[in-house]
């Protein structure tokens, strides 16, 4: 009898220690769903700034706009990865080849012949924007956000593009023979069509997976108007873009391939592009005159170049003119060496021969997870962006072997490119198909 009463005295202790265990529980419970509520709410913030600063990017005169959004992320994001940091991504090829590059260039700062201004560009041109692609792997790893995404750069381009050829035409009155934003000091017409191209070849992904009518013709109308644009800079690289890449994206669309090759080419015959092309097309001894300069301070610096600052290049306190282009042809002496108009050559003599293996491996990471998704994957949402994205970069790099490419724009953009592809990559690999 003492026994079972024992027993039930066990027992009334056992479940009043359990009730008031479930009470110190509970708001543990509670808590959890606030934080996530928070995280949420943060989450939107980030998004929609991050949003801002893509949105800005084609606009001149924006920089304070831009810094002044883009470090407003920062503060969430950093409350977000300390309250999910287990749920933080980085297991992509790209980020692993993006920081061994970055090491490299760091290196690089160390060994410059201008310390402080390489530093600076380290930063400005690298970190910020390993920070920026970090926040959108992160952010955007859904379908709708991606859709997002892309379709701020499509709206941004598009009103930029509309915007400048009413002030550039309409307004200034410029000929229409004149190359596109020639003249104006705020923006460059030979880096202008990264974004326009950029652009196109989003809407021409967005029109394939969209079935509204209203956003099919919307995005109809930004096309034409992007290539428009795009041929008005009368940039030679822009249009050797378009006949590139479009292949590359449209191989499985004949049809529209056809109708869009064939209205640039119409385009090209009515405008005064084609004089440009014709009169210039093998005749170029700048870039020549540039390439072979180039060259002459690799050999002085193969290692580790001259250091990642932009200027280096064309500064007289660390660079000689005059003993660099007396090692060239006479005739190629007479032009100004400002900068590389080749992306591979810049970071040749910014970070050495290594750096520009290491940049390069970054195209050849991004070209092999692209090939893998259009090989191996069924998911059409996935093949279609993953040959949209293999299109991008196709488009940089086609465009960035003739273009100085030491922009904050480009650097944007190429970014932009690079967080795409590893946004998919990150969808397929988290998610199954039925959920994509």
């Amino acid at each position: 009898m003492m026994e079972k009463l024992h027993q039930r005295v066990n027992m009334t202790h056992l479940f009043k220690f359990m009730k008031k265990m479930a009470s110190l529980l509970q708001p543990s419970i509670a808590a959890q769903k606030t934080d996530y509520n928070v995280n949420n709410r943060l989450e939107e913030i980030v998004v929609f700034l991050m949003l801002l600063v893509i949105f800005l990017n084609p606009f001149p005169h924006t920089t304070f706009l831009d810094q002044l959004f883009f470090y407003a992320a920062i503060l969430p994001m950093i409350a977000i990865a300390r309250n999910k940091f287990d749920g933080f991504y980085y297991n992509t090829p790209l980020l692993y080849a993006l920081v061994l590059f970055l090491f490299w260039a760091a290196i690089s700062v160390i060994f410059a012949l201008d310390k402080q201004d390489s530093a600076r560009d380290l930063y400005s041109h690298l970190i910020r924007y390993l920070i920026f692609y970090l926040v959108v792997i992160n952010l955007f790893g859904t379908k709708k956000r991606l859709l997002l995404l892309a379709g701020c750069v499509v709206l941004s381009e598009f009103i930029f593009a509309v915007g400048a050829l009413v002030f550039y035409y309409g307004i200034m009155g410029h000929d229409f023979a004149t190359r596109f934003l020639i003249g104006l000091k705020a923006v460059a017409p030979d880096a202008v069509p990264f974004g326009f191209t950029l652009g196109i070849f989003l809407a021409v992904w967005l029109i394939q997976i969209c079935r509204n009518k209203f956003q099919r013709s919307f995005l109809a109308v930004a096309i034409m108007v992007l290539v428009i644009s795009t041929i008005a800079t009368q940039s030679r690289g822009a249009i050797l873009t378009l006949c590139i890449a479009f292949p590359v994206q449209l191989w499985d669309h004949k049809k529209i391939l056809s109708f869009l090759m064939i209205t640039i080419i119409l385009i090209i015959a009515l405008s005064p592009m084609q004089n440009r092309i014709q009169a210039k097309l093998f005749e170029d001894d700048a870039r020549k005159g540039l390439i072979l300069y180039s060259i002459e301070i690799i050999k002085d610096y193969p290692i580790l170049g001259t250091g990642f600052s932009i200027d280096t290049f064309r500064n007289p306190e660390f660079i000689d003119k005059e003993t660099y282009s007396s090692q060239i042809p006479e005739k190629y002496r007479k032009n100004r060496f400002d900068r590389p108009h080749n992306m591979f050559l810049s970071m040749a003599t910014r970070t050495g021969l290594v750096g520009m293996l290491l940049y390069a491996g970054l195209f050849a990471v991004c070209i092999f997870m692209c090939c893998r998704l259009i090989l191996y994957e069924k998911n059409l949402f996935i093949q279609s962006l993953s040959r949209c994205c293999l299109a991008l970069l196709t488009m940089f790099l086609a465009n960035g072997v003739l273009q100085v490419m030491t922009t904050h724009f480009i650097d944007m953009v190429q970014f932009i490119i690079f967080s795409l592809l590893t946004v998919i990559w990150k969808i397929r690999k988290d998610r199954p198909e039925s959920e994509i």
